[in-house]
């Protein structure tokens, strides 16, 4: 049903390369398998994450359930705080849940030079991880949290 789960637990990274200084990723951020979009927003010094959007499968798809129950819609599922990163920026690193099982895993993020989100979470060690890019989610506040429905793909900025 909805992928965000090990997805968005495996999504945190450290790649090397150009960073987009110190700006916080904050904004809506559509998943690589564009199946959710998640706001991060402040939270305190902290930057936190909140499911805002859900691809279902068909527009009258019931919303999935998180591992406790509770719908996976607005549940705030990574928390992180900012530390110093390659070249001097900023690099937030913190948790993220797995909405499915309630599984949590270490997670560091960052912004590139194109202001893609490039995330990394892992168990442990981070060698013992996954990096994913999230691009900037370009589309309307997902109405009742469901993505395009019969609308169409959902789109990054970035195509």
């Amino acid at each position: 049903m909805l992928r965000v789960s090990l997805t968005v637990a495996l999504a945190f990274c450290g790649a090397a390369g150009a960073r987009a200084g110190n700006n916080p990723p904050t904004g809506r951020w559509l998943t690589p398998a564009h199946d959710a979009v998640i706001q991060i927003a402040p939270c305190g010094s902290d930057l936190c994450g909140q499911i805002v959007g859900i691809a279902l499968p068909t527009p009258n798809a019931k919303m999935p359930l998180a591992w406790a129950g509770q719908p996976q819609c607005g549940m705030v599922i990574l928390q992180t705080s900012p530390t110093n990163g390659a070249a001097g920026a900023t690099a937030w690193v913190g948790k993220v849940l797995d909405p499915r099982d309630g599984s949590v895993y270490q997670a560091r993020m960052v912004l590139d030079q194109d202001r893609q989100l490039e995330l990394h979470g892992y168990i442990g060690l981070p060698i013992f991880g996954q990096t994913q890019v999230w691009t900037p989610y370009a589309g309307p506040a997902p109405a009742g949290c469901r993505l395009a429905d019969a609308a169409g793909p959902v789109t990054s900025k970035n195509g």
